[in-house]
């Protein structure tokens, strides 16, 4: 056995010898962190590398540049050498001032990466510190927004705000109904730091919370993961101690006509003579429309295991109550959300008189916070031109809501019923690139309602991915109609991440993201009731599963203390981007699905002459060769007025084989065609390019789905010395369709295979030791006993095949979410590795015996 053991190490060094130039792979290992303090979870930066290109940092005021990677060496060497991970750039002189790997130090809650470079004076070595802070609203592409020099100038620190940086979290519900009045705590949360409340003088215990999840996990905040506040005291050693005051509340209440949130199930209680086992805390919320950016105060409680803490703020006051407020503290055509202090101003359309068509033709002629100059008697704000009705006086009231601003216009002429018409003109923050535009909602004798869909009251639009970028559902928001579901005769339209397009005669509160409306018998919409707005970005489940929830809808008619919600889940379809279903009601919550191929991750894909791209798992199929219906060679510029040509589909004759050209500099030929579902989108990416520096020039350009974009044409969107990379929105590639009568999944094992395999001569060199492996394994199994032992100690192994080589690559969803091919080869070496261990640890006992013959064989 020892000889075949020996024969094995042979064949295994001798491979990867042969193929150790064609398949680096980088060491990314320090980069994935085991938490110290409980040891639940680890941190993992990792896919804070990018692939393909160096994060580039600019310091105006110094005149300098950082090029920098956190994990992996630069994707450029930094003046002529490998194994930097920052390259510090002035006066055009590049200088190594960080070298991969750096130390890593997670103490205390503070994780740091200390870099070490070359020498910065005879005396002392370039050094960078990067301290990794937590922020849940921050993606896994962020990086660094700023850095500083020490004195001496050869130290930089730097903070880098990443959800990557967090410790898994608990939510909680933080809104509630009472008396037909709605609450909503959820602007007091806060994603990358928390609230600090001193107890007395700044020596005094701290206490320390947050408001609608768990306490941050970060620097000398070392709480409980399901802590929703938690004491910090401090030790004679300059250490602290931390004490959990209560976990994550389930939802917000009402008691004894108080806002409340109370923190139950804290640490045992050690007080003498207290009757309670464990330590609460309750916040008592008061509402002050004046009180912003205010902290909790500490009232009492320490002595008795039950801390009081009251909270004056205006997100303690009720919607009705605050868009009350806003219009007695509006201004002239301006009004301030009393939640966020964002201020929404409309009186750059004070200057103008505008005009709107009813579907059925009708027009009106209106002015925002002003008077119309129509026909309509004096002081109108809004005329029905054809009989010059005024439908209601102007005022200059601008009002706050939740889903945006709008005005009302009342005391106009007398309608049939003895009352006076009135005109409400509500302002909606449409979804990106939407042009603006004014639509009759309802219109009636007496009333009118008009929506105007413009970019003036785009406070925050929320993002439309999971906070590290894995999953984005950005492709699914509709900009000029909506989703529909039709259930007999109710119908629920629906936007993802953004409000709903406006829609005539369906009235649900402007700024609603599903609408459930009925139709009578005239099929007209009846009963509107909002069931959510667009307040939160998806996230992933504790099952891996993308959830978006949409939040304080219409009142919920089976309890009035509770507004109606909405739950979208997405699992991964490969076939397309789907639409949803509706699964059940229940609790006030409607339930959706959505079976989509964005929550599938990335397949690699092959190109097929003349300019045809095909995925390897499910035959899409995208003819490229549309893009140049029009023009044969795309022409883009830098700010600098550089000037990139680009020519997909005549990159085999176009600027010495490359796709992409600058001058006479070609920037690569194909490498990698990659369909990413999960960002919805297709990346062609070229390497080995003309001579750059020390390196090639390499290129990639990236389609993304737009269906009313048209063609198109490609933008800049990154560029280095050496490389570039450009961004095509195109409806082209919303078509790329199955191919009829084609598996879904490569059926030829060997071409799966062949896909993999780093060069042609890596294969020559893998036959031909693979044949001098088979010489000497036959040499050795003349033995009888030694075919035998083989045999028994193989058997226990044969039902692992399944799990070998070709089925790894023919996986699916969990083989494909990787970035690029690169990320594949190194999965799949991996996995194989770990079967050639599992084939060489076997019983002891199965091949071998205690016989003297046997141990001299060995």
């Amino acid at each position: 056995m020892y000889k075949l053991n020996i024969l094995i190490s042979f064949y295994s060094f001798a491979t990867v010898a042969v193929f150790a130039d064609t398949s680096v792979v980088n060491d990314t290992s320090f980069c994935i962190i085991k938490e110290p303090v409980f040891k639940v979870f680890s941190y993992n930066f990792t896919s804070l590398l990018n692939p393909t290109k160096d994060i580039i940092l600019h310091h105006d005021h110094l005149n300098e540049t950082l090029r920098m990677q956190l994990c992996t060496p630069l994707k450029q060497k930094c003046n002529g050498k490998d194994g930097y991970g920052i390259c510090l750039i002035q006066n055009k002189e590049e200088k190594g001032i960080g070298k991969i790997p750096p130390k890593v130090n997670a103490e205390n809650g503070r994780i740091q990466f200390l870099f070490t470079g070359d020498d910065c004076t005879p005396k002392e070595k370039y050094t960078v510190n990067i301290i990794m802070k937590c922020n849940y609203k921050a993606g896994n592409n962020s990086h660094p927004e700023t850095y500083i020099h020490a004195i001496d100038q050869c130290d930089l620190h730097m903070v880098w705000e990443t959800a990557l940086a967090c410790s898994p979290r608990i939510k909680n519900n933080c809104t509630v109904t009472d008396n037909g009045l709605h609450y909503d705590l959820s602007p007091l949360t806060k994603h990358s730091q928390n609230y600090v409340i001193h107890m007395g003088n700044r020596m005094s215990p701290k206490i320390i919370l947050n408001i609608c999840h768990s306490v941050i996990f970060e620097y000398n905040a070392l709480c409980q993961m399901n802590s929703g506040v938690c004491l910090q005291k401090e030790l004679a050693s300059s250490n602290f101690s931390y004490t959990n005051l209560g976990d994550v509340p389930q939802s917000l209440s009402f008691k004894d006509g108080k806002l409340k949130l109370e923190y139950e199930e804290g640490d045992m209680c050690t007080k003498r003579n207290i009757t309670a086992s464990h330590i609460k805390t309750t916040i008592s919320f008061i509402c002050d429309f004046e009180a912003t950016d205010t902290l909790p105060e500490y009232v009492r409680g320490d002595e008795v295991c039950y801390y009081e803490l009251i909270w004056k703020t205006a997100a303690a006051c009720s919607v009705e109550s605050l868009r009350n407020h806003s219009v007695i503290t509006a201004g002239r055509c301006t009004v301030t959300n009393p939640l966020t202090n964002f201020t929404y101003d409309l009186q750059s359309l004070m200057n103008s008189d505008f005009n709107v068509t009813a579907q059925n033709g009708i027009q009106y002629k209106f002015g925002v916070c002003k008077s119309t100059t129509d026909t309509c008697t004096s002081g109108t704000g809004v005329c029905l031109t054809k009989n010059a009705t005024s439908m209601g006086k102007f005022n200059t009231n601008l009002m706050w809501q939740e889903g945006g601003p709008y005005l009302n216009y009342t005391n106009g002429d007398l309608c049939e019923n003895g009352r006076s018409r009135y005109t409400v003109i509500a302002f909606v923050c449409g979804a990106e690139g939407v042009p603006n535009k004014l639509l009759v909602m309802e219109q009636n004798p007496c009333q009118l309602i008009i929506h105007w869909i413009t970019n003036l009251v785009c406070e925050k639009r929320i993002k439309c991915a999971t906070i590290d970028d894995e999953i984005n559902l950005s492709s699914l928001i509709k900009s000029t109609s909506n989703y529909i579901i039709k259930v007999n005769k109710t119908e629920f339209h629906i936007n993802i991440c953004r409000p709903l397009v406006s829609v005539p005669d369906l009235t649900c509160a402007h700024g609603s993201a599903v609408c459930k409306a009925s139709l009578n018998s005239n099929n007209e919409y009846v009963n509107e009731i909002s069931l959510g707005f667009p307040k939160e970005s998806p996230i992933l489940d504790v099952n891996r599963e993308t959830m978006l929830h949409y939040a304080n809808g219409s009142p919920c008619p089976e309890d009035s203390k509770k507004l109606i919600s909405s739950n979208f889940t997405f699992p991964c379809r490969y076939n397309d981007k789907g639409s949803p279903e509706l699964k059940e009601y229940k609790d006030c919550t409607y339930i959706f699905e959505w079976k989509t191929s964005l929550t599938c991750g990335a397949v690699m894909g092959n190109w097929t002459s003349p300019c045809i791209i095909k995925d390897q798992l499910l035959s899409h199929e995208c003819n490229l060769s549309l893009l140049y219906k029009d023009k044969k060679i795309y022409h883009v510029k830098n700010k600098q007025g550089k000037e990139y040509s680009i020519s997909i589909c005549g990159g085999e004759k176009f600027c010495n084989g490359s796709a992409v050209c600058q001058d006479s500099n070609g920037y690569g030929s194909l490498a990698n065609v990659i369909f990413d579902y999960g960002k919805d989108v297709i990346k062609l990416q070229y390497s080995n390019g003309d001579k750059c520096v020390n390196n090639s020039y390499t290129s990639e350009v990236r389609f993304i789905c737009n269906g009313s974009m048209g063609i198109g044409e490609p933008k800049l969107l990154w560029e280095s010395q050496c490389s570039v990379e450009f961004e095509w929105q195109t409806n082209i590639t919303c078509n790329c369709k199955s191919i009829p009568g084609e598996p879904t999944a490569s059926s030829d094992t060997h071409e799966d295979v062949q896909d993999f395999s780093p060069s042609h001569t890596g294969t020559v060199a893998g036959i031909v030791l693979s044949f001098i492996a088979l010489v000497a394994v036959l040499l050795y199994f003349r033995n009888p006993d030694k075919r035998a032992c083989f045999r028994s100690c193989w058997n226990p192994f044969s039902s692992r095949r399944g799990s070998g080589r070709v089925q790894y690559c023919r996986n699916t969803a969990a083989n494909y979410r990787k970035k690029d091919k690169d990320t594949i080869v190194q999965n799949f070496q991996v996995d194989t590795t770990e079967e050639a261990c599992l084939l060489l640890d076997v019983d002891p006992t199965q091949c071998q015996t205690d016989s003297d013959d046997d141990l001299l064989n060995a």
